[in-house]
Order: C-alpha cells, then sequence, then structure tokens
C-alpha cells in the first residue's frame, strides 16, 4: 500500500513537471522554435549555443600516418585545419593529443614514434593559433591498437593521433 502511494505521488510529480515544459525544436541553423509559452528560460539560449557547437566541430578525431613517419599527409592537414578553426572559436576547450603505432619496432621506439605523432599534431595546431597551452600530448606506442591482426590494412588503422577533448 505505502509503495503505491509512493509510485503513484513520484508519477504526479513527473506529470506535472512535464507540463511546465516546453517544446523547443532546433533547425539545422542552429534557431529554436519555441512552443505557446510566455516562460523564458536560461536554458534554453545555452541548448542552442550547445547544438550549434557541436554540429560545428569536425567529424573525425583521427589523423593517420604513413609507415614509420610522423609526417602529416593532406587528408591529415585537412582533419586538422577543421580542429583549429573549431579550437579557435571554442577558446576554453582543451585537447589532449594521443600518438599511436602500430606493433612493429620495439615497445621503446614504438613509443618514441607516438610521441613524434602527437608532437606533430600538436605544432600543426598551434601554427594555426590555436594555445599550446591548451594542448596535451601523450604516447601510447603500440599499447591500444584499434585493429588487433597483421597485414598493412590492420597496420594502417593504427598508425595515428587521436584529439580528445578533455
Amino acid at each position: 500500500m505505502k509503495l503505491n502511494k509512493l509510485f503513484f505521488v513520484g508519477l504526479a510529480s513527473f506529470a506535472l513537471m512535464a507540463a511546465g515544459c516546453v517544446k523547443h525544436e532546433v533547425t539545422t541553423d542552429g534557431a529554436s522554435t519555441r512552443g505557446a509559452s510566455t516562460h523564458v528560460s536560461s536554458t534554453h539560449s545555452a541548448a542552442t549555443h550547445s547544438v550549434k557547437s557541436l554540429a560545428s566541430k569536425p567529424a573525425s578525431s583521427s589523423v593517420y600516418f604513413a609507415f614509420d613517419s610522423a609526417a602529416l599527409d593532406a587528408a591529415g592537414s585537412a582533419t586538422l585545419d577543421g580542429y583549429a578553426a573549431w579550437l579557435n572559436d571554442h577558446g576554453a576547450v582543451s585537447v589532449t593529443i594521443e600518438g599511436n603505432c602500430d606493433q612493429r619496432g620495439s615497445r621503446e621506439y614504438n613509443l618514441a614514434l607516438g610521441q613524434e605523432r602527437a608532437d606533430s599534431v600538436k605544432a600543426y595546431l598551434a601554427a594555426r593559433g590555436v594555445s599550446a597551452s591548451h594542448i596535451d600530448t601523450v604516447s601510447f606506442g603500440e599499447e591500444r591498437p584499434v585493429c588487433s591482426g597483421t597485414g598493412e590494412a590492420c597496420w594502417a588503422q593504427n598508425r595515428h593521433a587521436d584529439i580528445v577533448s578533455r
């Protein structure tokens, strides 16, 4: 009996909260249309800003490298150009660049190469105006493979640097 009363009190509370909410629809350009309510919410502009921020964030957060190299290719540069623009627009965001390698080579060599890859990405972003103080780097070497098989197709997936927001 007591459990039923708690259930109905909780259900009634939820119904009252739901009735007080205003329906928002966000369009593809980030504009918002409001329901028929005179209540103005300060979270409305924050939610719209959040949607705009997410929409403009680059889709890819990985940059891939050739075997035994920390040099960026055209595809990597294009990915980083998008991230540099986004990071410059969102100056408070900090990132960590995680360098990774395939399993060929010694553990020490791969840790060093992973760090070179992370540093290469950091230098590229900093050269495009991103504050170096908002970028940390770390190398995982061969310790976090995306693909655990063998062969060039698999190894190529493991030679990358990832941009991780924090």
